[in-house]
């Protein structure tokens, strides 16, 4: 059980450090006139698996019966793992400039979510 509370722990890290650079890069990549491209799109794919992998970790610690501090941390997970797939199936026919722009703003959203998780547990 130890195991998973460290694997949790440290995929909330990772989480907020990736989504943080990725929605920087994007933020930076837009703002030189880019639009979503290979690199940043694979980037927000790894991000997505990143959120995944959390989120899956953190049901197996609730299965197991550990339980976070709030139900609000619940929230946050759900938020987390639902926001960039929502986006994506509301631009992906729309301009890629814009969905650049949006993607890196949930990237960045998703950071302050597993900040707000990880003071939520």
């Amino acid at each position: 059980m130890n195991i998973l509370f460290v694997l949790h722990d440290r995929l909330a890290v990772s989480m907020v450090l990736f989504m943080g650079v990725a929605g920087v890069w994007g933020l930076i990549a837009y703002a030189r006139g880019g639009r979503l491209g290979g690199s940043l799109a694979g980037t927000f794919v790894i991000g997505q698996m990143l959120v995944t992998l959390q989120v899956l970790a953190g049901v197996v610690l609730a299965v197991a019966g550990a339980r976070p501090a709030g139900m609000v941390h619940y929230l946050y997970g759900v938020t987390a793992v639902l926001v960039l797939p929502f986006a994506w199936s509301f631009l992906r026919e729309r301009d890629q400039r814009q969905a650049l722009l949006v993607y890196s703003l949930i990237a960045l959203f998703v950071a302050g979510l597993a900040i707000r998780g990880i003071t939520t547990a």
